[in-house]
Parts: C-alpha cells; structure tokens; sequence
C-alpha cells in the first residue's frame, strides 16, 4: 500500500500521515520524562520517596540526517508524551527548562521507529542532586 504523507515537519504536527486508504498513522514514539535523582543519597533498595519524578518539559523530534524538519512535543503533567510518526530513525533532543540550569537535559539519543508499534523510551533529566 502506497503512502500519501505530508511533508514531515506538517505531518507530525497534526499527528498523522494517513495511507491511501485513510488509515491514521500506527507508529511513533511513546514514553515519559522523569527527573533524578531526588534524594541526596540513593540507597540499596532504593526508597520510594526518592524515585524520579514525572517532569512536564519539551522535546525536539526529527527525522535521522541533515537538514530535516523537527517537530516540538510537549509531556504532560505527568511525564508522559507521545508523536505519531512513519517508520525510520528519528533524532528526540530533550529541551531545557527556562530561567534554570536545572534539571539539566540528556544528550540527544537516536531512536528506531517500526512500523505498526510505538517505540517506548524514559528520558531522564540529571537534578544535580549528589
């Protein structure tokens, strides 16, 4: 089945690239944001009170290569986001919080999208918390 898509960045932001038989795009890229650690000593087993925190932040998504148009998603409340995007590699670059250094984001990770399934992924903000 041919696909009929929009270009990547229009796509994205509304969420769809549907097929040539109107189907609504069924991959992308599911996960959450937390931040850590919370406690200044973590302990063996570690204590439910200093588990990461959800963290409601921005990320950048763009197709793996040069000079691709991106994507800004948004997490909720509790963490959680989600992008609806074709099958490929895909580059998320977590954003920082404005008016602090903190929590600082991660480096940028590449991530594999298949088709037919969400790829599920944790990001992990560092609090500077030692």
């Amino acid at each position: 089945m041919r696909r009929a898509c929009l270009p990547l960045g229009l796509a994205l932001a509304m969420g769809a690239c549907a097929a040539t038989s109107g189907a609504a795009l069924t991959s992308g890229i599911d996960g959450r944001l937390v931040a850590g650690p919370t406690c200044p000593v973590e302990t063996i087993s570690p204590q439910p009170r200093c588990a990461p925190r959800p963290l409601a932040a921005s990320l950048i998504v763009r197709r793996a290569g040069a000079g691709a148009p991106a994507v800004t998603v948004r997490s909720s409340a509790t963490g959680r986001f989600r992008v609806r995007l074709a099958p490929g590699s895909y580059v998320v670059e977590a954003q920082a919080k404005a008016g602090s250094p903190f929590p600082r984001p991660p480096a940028p990770r590449t991530v594999r999208v298949h088709a037919r399934s969400f790829t599920s992924i944790t990001i992990i903000y560092d609090t500077g918390i030692r």
